[in-house]
Order: structure tokens, then C-alpha cells, then sequence
């Protein structure tokens, strides 16, 4: 009896990646630079895709709205520094609703450095 090979990925999860990555071209586009711009550690360009409410939390990574475009290094802090990030509107919490994450948001343009503008 001849075996078929088992696929190191499952369909389901190929057509998920698809979109992930549809979701991260979409996030680049609209920012080519980082959206945290945090100071002292910030290297502007934009090389990470981050979840503010993250899949371990009920969040989507193929929603564009739920993505932020981060350097590396402010990708590495706010991963690092999850109760200053939800602070600071970078993670918000799993019971997280509508309004809360327009909180997330507001709290997020509060915390961008004044002196450095969005591209």
C-alpha cells in the first residue's frame, strides 16, 4: 500500500498565512515607518507586524485595523513590556470591546513623541 506524504501544513493554515500576509503588504503600505516611535530605542523603519489584541487574546491577524506596523526594537519593548504596552494602548486585553480598543487608540496618539510626525 502506497502512503501519501504528510503535509507540514495544513491547507487551513496555508490559506490563513495567505492572508496574513495580505494583511502585512496592507500594513507596510499604509506605514513605512514605526507607528510606536518610541524614544531612545526607536529605529523608524518598519519591519514587524504587531497584534494589539493578540491571537492568545481573541485577536485577528488578518485584520489590518488590529495591526501595527514597528521597528524591530519597539516591537521587542512593548513584547517585553506588556503591562507598560497595555498602559499605553500598544496590547489591549482579551474582554477588550469596541470601545476599549478606541481607548487603546487614543492612548497610543497620546503617547506618540511629539516631535517625531507620522508618515
Amino acid at each position: 500500500m502506497k502512503r501519501s506524504r504528510i503535509n507540514p501544513v495544513s491547507k487551513k493554515r496555508q490559506s490563513l498565512m495567505a492572508d496574513r500576509q495580505l494583511t502585512r503588504m496592507a500594513v507596510f503600505e499604509r506605514s513605512a515607518t514605526c507607528e510606536a516611535r518610541l524614544e531612545t530605542i526607536c529605529s523608524v523603519a518598519a519591519t514587524d507586524v504587531h497584534e494589539i489584541k493578540t491571537r492568545a487574546r481573541g485577536g485577528s491577524i488578518t485584520d489590518a485595523d488590529n495591526c501595527l506596523a514597528l521597528c524591530r526594537s519597539c516591537h521587542i519593548f512593548i513584547t517585553e513590556n506588556p503591562a507598560w504596552a497595555t498602559e499605553h494602548g500598544f496590547i489591549v486585553h482579551a474582554w477588550a470591546q469596541e470601545e476599549d480598543i478606541a481607548a487603546a487608540a487614543a492612548a497610543r496618539a497620546r503617547w506618540l513623541h511629539p516631535s517625531r510626525s507620522r508618515s
